[in-house]
């Protein structure tokens, strides 16, 4: 079963279009309108991100679920006798490396960039200088760390209810992330995107360990 690359490249699009946009001016207003409305850090987004946080093990190890996810299809791919459907090792190991690869770039975003959070930026108000100034918010590290991990794995599901549930699961993340005051529009698009690119690249390199069923 190969990966979808029309929706990877639907995903790449749309994100690299929700980052020009941020970036054009659309990250502030966003902010500041969801401090102004009251529905800055609501319940709903506090509690559900932490659960997936914790029963993903970001609270552990970062690197956690795709060091897992490449050692479990690994060992998968490389013992035929494990009862295992024959695809699972090539699907774990592709998601795995999409993610580490994600992550790797997103820590690497962060250092050159050192964009200030945007509760940081609305507690000073001062808007005039956010980026260079020792920040870690470009891009999102969460955005970063679950559409790595979630989006190789939609791109393989056929049926179109798991295909939203794996998609619902990283959206979720960023709408929490923008509405805690802990990322911009345009951090989270960046990551989305450049998970979605790495998973074109695997989409190339594992189509060949991905057969139709």
């Amino acid at each position: 079963m190969r990966m979808s690359r029309r929706l990877l490249l639907w995903t790449a699009a749309i994100a690299a279009a929700l980052m020009l946009a941020g970036l054009a001016g659309l990250d502030y207003p966003l902010a500041r309108a969801i401090r102004a409305a009251g529905l800055e850090n609501a319940a709903l987004f506090r509690e559900g991100l932490a659960v997936l946080d914790t029963a993903l093990g970001m609270h552990l190890w970062f690197w956690l679920a795709g060091v897992a996810a490449i050692g479990i299809g690994l060992v998968a791919l490389a013992w035929k006798r494990l009862p295992l459907p024959p695809r699972l090792g090539a699907v774990l190991l592709a998601a795995g490396l999409v993610q580490v690869a994600t992550i790797a770039t997103m820590i690497q975003g962060k250092d050159a960039f050192g964009r200030l959070r945007p509760f940081q930026v609305l507690e000073s108000g001062d808007w005039s200088r956010i980026w260079f100034a020792g920040g870690g918010s470009f891009p999102s590290g969460h955005a970063a760390f679950y559409f790595g991990l979630f989006l190789p794995l939609a791109a393989v599901a056929r049926p179109v209810w798991l295909r939203v549930v794996l998609l619902a699961i990283p959206l979720f993340v960023v709408v929490a992330r923008i509405d805690l005051a802990r990322h911009f529009l345009s951090d989270v698009a960046t990551s989305a995107l450049i998970a979605a690119l790495y998973a074109l690249l695997a989409s190339f390199a594992f189509r060949r360990w991905l057969p139709p069923r």
